[in-house]
């Protein structure tokens, strides 16, 4: 998931280990979009996915490294 102009972001759940992708924006209810802001995904903000595993990627986001569940993961669109 390279950026490329006019490409549409897709949820984060879907890159792949070693894929590093910006966040476009979160959905979903305003409490879990909170919970994911103060953990760093928010808009403009570099992902890079360490391993993805399916039901959970592992992911390095402001210098921190978190294990987001897949169903979490689909929230975050990223390009």
């Amino acid at each position: 998931m390279s950026e490329m102009p006019g490409m549409p972001a897709m949820p984060l759940a879907f890159a792949r280990a070693g894929e590093t992708v910006t966040v476009q924006r979160v959905r979903g209810a305003e409490s879990l979009k909170h919970h994911l802001a103060n953990l760093g995904f928010v808009e403009g903000s570099q992902v890079h996915v360490v391993a993805n595993a399916g039901s959970n990627i592992i992911v390095m986001v402001k210098g921190a490294r978190l294990g987001l569940d897949a169903k979490v993961a689909q929230h975050v669109m990223a390009i």
